[in-house]
């Protein structure tokens, strides 16, 4: 991909200064307490910020732009672990050379944000890595960008629509999390996501895969599909699932389950929609659909956060009429250079398959968790569970007062991560794949620490 301004005088500008912003960033290294000439500033400018927004912060935490692997820095220059990165996009960690040579990149072009009618380098090349990282297995032969994961997930099943009406009921299941638009807030399983708001669409849920009854997990979803089609077969048209639920705290079924479930929809014409947006990148697979070896079935993946972008692939049957789907942003190109740059790495570096870095951090994670929950934290820790860099944990009695209690702990302590799920409420990381062995022996010295603060 070329430079907007090419010039040898401009790279190597660029390249000093690439030099000069990463040694500056490599000096953020360790946890630290916050300056006490400036620990008042971050409660300053959230209280202003929070009366402009109208709602407050659930931490108080302002970053100060500086940052480097796992660590990020905030105006008072107190550094933590961050551990939740952004809700996913921080895949690889803060001011990872990537970031910058995309973004310093991206400067020498013309505008910021590229769009639908006149496009640009980036995009064109982002599709074109992202349709190649697809199996000939899979049916996907198209990608169109969308401006977040709820208008991805739109497009999604707009397309579908488009394709089956006037049938539109969209089979969904319980705990899902798809968006927060109008149309994603009813695929959406927590009523409280919508409230006061109007149903337009026809969705029913059904049980997801049931991490405690795994027996009769299948059994249980099958009866459920089984009763909605004999009720409502001649409106029914697609099935729209999260492979790892990440609001539910990363539940997930077995390939066994995933396949029985896909066959069945097959079997009855029904159309296969996957939300990738959480999990795309953080698996074992670049997909969890090829991790659970769906690709033959599904007919659209939605990705977004770790790509830096979001968007919708799907199948030639299912290439939408001109009109339907649209927008006027693909995203900023220096998102999407650097998606291109990410994807690139993660396929080229061991990260995935059994041995890749993706599995070892998960394997690392669960162990460690384990130990903790048969020693020092015996009967203060609950449900361990998540994979690749999608982790999640239960706390005392898993309530939501406990749980938050102990996330507010772990941030004092020098760890940044945030809740999921609802009754039990779990603790979820979204870890970067910078750790080392150092970091994680950190983390967990005051993992335990933290538990032991707050569970009596």
């Amino acid at each position: 991909m070329k430079l907007g301004v090419d010039t040898p005088e401009i790279k190597n500008k660029l390249d000093e200064l690439f030099s000069l912003i990463l040694a500056e960033q490599s000096q953020v290294t360790g946890l630290k307490e916050s300056n006490p000439e400036k620990k008042h500033l971050v409660e300053q400018y959230l209280q202003e910020y929070a009366k402009n927004k109208g709602r407050g912060f659930f931490f108080n935490y302002l970053s100060s732009g500086r940052g480097h692997g796992p660590f990020t820095e905030q105006i008072d220059e107190s550094i933590k672990y961050d551990l939740i990165g952004g809700i996913g996009p921080n895949i690889l960690g803060h001011s990872h050379p990537l970031y910058i040579k995309g973004t310093l990149e991206a400067a020498t072009t013309d505008t910021i944000m590229c769009g639908n009618l006149l496009s640009y380098q980036e995009p064109a090349e982002l599709t074109r890595t992202l349709l190649s990282s697809v199996s000939e297995k899979s049916k996907l032969r198209h990608f169109w960008f969308a401006g977040s994961g709820s208008f991805a997930n739109d497009n999604a099943l707009k397309i579908i629509w488009q394709k089956t009406s006037p049938k539109n009921k969209i089979i969904a299941f319980e705990k899902a999390f798809a968006g927060r638009s109008i149309a994603t807030q009813e695929i959406t399983f927590n009523p409280a996501y919508r409230q006061g708001m109007p149903q337009h669409l026809n969705i029913e849920h059904v049980p997801h895969f049931n991490h405690f009854d795994q027996e009769n997990s299948l059994k249980e979803t099958m009866e459920h599909l089984n009763r909605i089609w004999t009720k409502d077969k001649d409106n029914v048209c697609a099935l729209m699932i999260e492979l790892v639920q990440g609001e539910a705290g990363f539940n997930y079924g077995t390939k066994e389950y995933y396949q029985s479930i896909f066959k069945w929809a097959k079997e009855r014409g029904l159309y296969i929609i996957v939300d990738e947006v959480q999990t795309f990148a953080r698996t074992r697979e670049l997909f969890a659909f090829q991790m659970f070896e769906l690709d033959e079935y599904v007919d659209v993946v939605t990705i977004g956060k770790a790509l830096q972008a979001c968007g919708t692939f799907y199948t030639e049957e299912l290439n939408p009429k001109p009109g339907l789907i649209a927008g006027t942003f693909n995203g900023s190109l220096a998102a999407l250079r650097v998606g291109n740059l990410i994807i690139e790495y993660l396929l080229n570096g061991h990260f995935y398959g059994e041995s890749g870095r993706m599995k070892q951090i998960e394997e690392n994670f669960l162990s460690r968790l384990r130990y903790l929950s048969n020693n020092s934290c015996k009967g203060k820790i609950g449900y361990i569970g998540g994979i690749g860099t999608m982790l999640s944990f239960e706390v005392g009695d898993s309530s939501k007062s406990i749980t938050d209690e102990f996330i507010k702990t772990l941030y004092k302590n020098g760890i940044i991560c945030f809740s999921a799920g609802k009754d039990p409420y779990r603790v979820r990381f979204l870890v970067p794949t910078c750790l080392t062995d150092d970091h994680i022996d950190e983390i967990f010295r005051i993992i335990e620490k933290s538990i032991l603060e707050v569970i009596i």
